[in-house]
């Protein structure tokens, strides 16, 4: 079983998220940029750099002669997922992973008094 040590506390997760867990995910990202033209808009406008494929790296790797070549690019092949990982948080995190988003969809009560919280944020 994997687990994680979050403030002192072992937690349990689950290797890979279900059927249904996923289409909920997909369902979440689907209705917040359908209600959210602002994020639409950055969406629609952000850079799109293209990342290579694990195919393509297997494929440069097979066709170079050079070991010293070799070993760099099967470096990266070992590495696809955390680097695929850093490109799509650098792409999109700052899309979804942000305060704004998360209060709009919360939608939190407005007659609610603000508290400031240790990490200098109201809540």
């Amino acid at each position: 079983m994997n687990f994680v040590y979050y403030f002192g506390q072992k937690f349990y997760f689950p290797m890979q998220l279900d059927k249904i867990n996923k289409e909920e995910l997909m369902e979440l990202i689907e209705l917040v940029i359908k209600d959210d033209t602002h994020l639409q808009h950055s969406l629609c406008s952000s850079d799109s750099h293209n990342f290579y494929s694990k195919e393509e790296l297997q494929k440069t790797i097979d066709e170079i002669s050079s070991t010293k070549m070799r070993k760099v690019f099967e470096k990266k092949l070992n590495n696809f997922t955390i680097d695929r990982k850093k490109h799509l948080m650098e792409k999109y995190g700052k899309f979804f992973l942000n305060e704004r988003l998360v209060r709009s969809v919360l939608d939190i009560d407005q007659n609610m008094k603000k508290k400031y919280s240790m990490f200098k944020k109201y809540y």
